[in-house]
């Protein structure tokens, strides 16, 4: 059963699947769920945390420390955490959300219970990369115990960030390009693409910053299910979670940068504009008061009886003009 919101009569259940410990697995049903014994093999329960019957399932038949019960049942309980209990785990993640209509930068919980021969991931909403780790053990290429699957798990959750992450930074390079080769923003897009991106960017490094210090967590545990090799790549994973977070880190504060470049660009036209519209007014304010003198409706105006007075004013308005222009481009005004 794929993890889809597709559902059957046992949709809590998503899948569950019983490793042969060679990279190949079978499905089982619930009952053949509820009746697994350890002596069988390692067991990948997946399921649907929204469902009641999960909640159910987890008290009564899953045998999990209540203590680790209450946190991974709790509605509220999704800051990125790893908690041992003895030989057993409890991890919370943070994982990319890519679901149709949904923003990846509203990153969706993944919880996950470990122990020696069981592992069981909890979700709110679907993760296809999960579906895609089901797929492996179809073609006998999944992981062989508890530990690789953890390791799995912890690599394809930062794979999916790592895409996310990328696809920003292309928006901020094609945006940064335009702006040092001085392109005109004439569809007004620049400013918007990079306030989306360094939004996008601030949402995922407010959940992958205790994400950081959870996988900072996982290599140092001694667990008898953690084999050296599976501690090396965890530290690998928990290392590469903090060159993501330099990475956002540094990606927004070129967003930053490239965003005050805009804003300094706008208000440099802007003043510009404001000094040229000045200068009009230089040249054409002395222009207005002489017309507004000679429309004055009373006696004695000059020209006002002689056929060519409209000429004559005319041409001296525009002497006038001409002049104050010279005047002012002498002085360096523009």
């Amino acid at each position: 059963m794929a993890d889809t919101d597709n559902r059957t009569n046992d949709d809590w259940m998503l899948f569950s699947l019983l490793l042969d410990g060679k990279g190949g697995a079978r499905h089982l049903n619930v009952t053949e769920t509820e009746n697994w014994t350890p002596d069988q093999g390692i067991l990948w329960l997946h399921l649907d945390m929204e469902h009641p019957e999960t909640r159910d399932f987890l008290e009564n038949r899953g045998n999990i420390n209540p203590m680790a019960l209450e946190s991974l049942t709790e509605e509220e309980e999704d800051r990125p955490r790893t908690v041992a209990f003895g030989d057993k785990l409890m991890l919370f993640l943070r994982a990319i959300n890519l679901n149709p209509g949904e923003e990846p930068d509203d990153m969706i919980p993944l919880r996950i219970w470990c122990e020696t021969d069981r592992i069981i991931t909890l979700r709110e909403t679907p993760m296809n990369f999960l579906t895609a780790m089901e797929r492996e053990f179809n073609t006998g290429v999944g992981a062989k115990t508890v530990g690789e699957l953890l390791d799995e798990i912890c690599t394809f959750t930062l794979d999916k960030i790592v895409e996310v992450v990328s696809g920003v930074e292309v928006v901020i390079d094609d945006v940064e390009d335009k702006i040092i080769d001085e392109i005109e923003d004439e569809d007004g897009e620049f400013m918007p693409k990079l306030s989306e991106a360094r939004r996008n960017l601030t949402e995922m490094r407010r959940y992958l910053y205790p994400q950081r210090d959870a996988m900072d967590v996982l290599p140092r545990q001694i667990m008898p299910w953690l084999s050296a090799d599976n501690r090396y790549q965890l530290r690998e994973n928990a290392n590469r979670m903090l060159r993501i977070i330099e990475d956002i880190d540094s990606l927004r504060e070129r967003a930053m940068i490239n965003m005050d470049e805009l804003s300094n660009r706008v208000r440099e036209q802007t003043q510009e504009n404001m000094y040229m519209l000045s200068v009009l007014a230089a040249i054409f304010v002395p222009m207005t008061f002489v017309t507004g003198l000679f429309g004055m409706n009373v006696g004695g105006i000059p020209l006002a009886t002689s056929e060519f007075g409209f000429a004559i004013a005319t041409f001296a308005l525009l002497f006038l003009g001409v002049a104050l222009a010279f005047l002012l481009k002498r002085m360096k005004w523009y």
